[in-house]
């Protein structure tokens, strides 16, 4: 509300008169402008709390991905799309880790998909489980939930920038505002600025983490297994689902850029994923192929 409210009143540059400050704060003219630049305000800040409101509700409400009942693996199907008969095939493919085999979910396990143990079942390309939002962060809400961080990323650095440029015409005087108006509540707005402007860059951080994992095509699990493989091999091991950038953000946020920053849409077939041509089986061995079987 501090935004809109005291920018209502503040004379920011709206013209050459007030650049050279020809024309006073207390101008009866300038009321029109104070209240234009004060609503821009209040609007601006709506859209992205409003947007960052529903971001929220759309990761915390939507199910991250289940398995669907009777799933089976493409590898497990014969020509006639049935399951294979042969136990000792089907086997011998779970422990070599052509197939994953969930032994909590008593159920076949989709390529990138986990068993969250606070959800109780596997998650389609689960890349963790946040306590903020209550909820797994998965193929259905990745989306969501990088749009969240985007727009408190905004929210947060669009509050500190107008309390700033509010203080700075405060102690030069060009406010309506006077001290004796504000007493004891100008500590608590200078408090206010600062925390939510550290807020604002450890928010920037945590968008900035997952925005490279949507460019990269990975979830916070599959960035640790590339860098276990480069290290092993002594050179940089390229993500077996990275097919390049613009492919990666559209299996994420959605086929049409135009609804990319918009918190809506369906995601589409998630439980087959395109790898790239270059893909080596045996270089990009998961550090976790132990957890895939729990």
């Amino acid at each position: 509300l501090l935004p809109g409210a005291v920018l209502a009143r503040l004379p920011l540059p709206a013209g050459r008169g007030m650049l050279r400050g020809d024309i006073p704060p207390d101008h009866p003219d300038m009321d029109g402008v104070f209240v234009g630049i004060g609503a821009s305000a209040a609007v601006g800040f709506g859209i992205a709390i409003g947007a960052m409101a529903t971001a929220y509700i759309q990761t915390t409400t939507t199910d991250a991905g289940s398995v669907p009942e009777g799933y089976v693996p493409d590898e497990l199907l014969d020509a006639n799309g049935a399951l294979i008969g042969d136990v000792s095939l089907r086997d011998s493919m779970i422990k070599s880790g052509a197939v994953k085999w969930c032994k909590r979910c008593e159920t076949y396990r989709p390529p990138r998909s986990q068993h969250c143990t606070s959800c109780g079942k596997c998650v389609l390309r689960m890349d963790h489980h946040c306590p903020w939002v209550n909820n797994c962060v998965g193929a259905a809400n990745t989306k969501f939930f990088a749009l969240f961080l985007f727009y408190a990323t905004i929210a947060c650095f669009y509050y500190a920038l107008l309390v700033f440029f509010f203080l700075v015409n405060f102690f030069k005087g060009k406010t309506i505002i006077k001290m004796q108006d504000l007493g004891a509540w100008l500590g608590l707005i200078l408090c206010t600025v600062i925390v939510v402007f550290c807020l604002s860059l450890m928010v920037a951080g945590l968008f900035g983490w997952n925005a490279w994992l949507i460019i990269k095509n990975e979830t916070s699990q599959e960035n640790y297994d590339k860098e276990v493989a480069s290290a092993k091999a002594r050179k940089p091991v390229r993500h077996p689902y990275d097919i390049g950038c613009v492919r990666n953000i559209k299996s994420v946020m959605g086929p049409h850029p135009i609804f990319w920053l918009a918190p809506v849409g369906p995601v589409g077939n998630v439980l087959r994923y395109e790898k790239h041509r270059d893909f080596d089986e045996a270089e990009m061995k998961p550090l976790s192929a132990a957890v895939d079987q729990v």
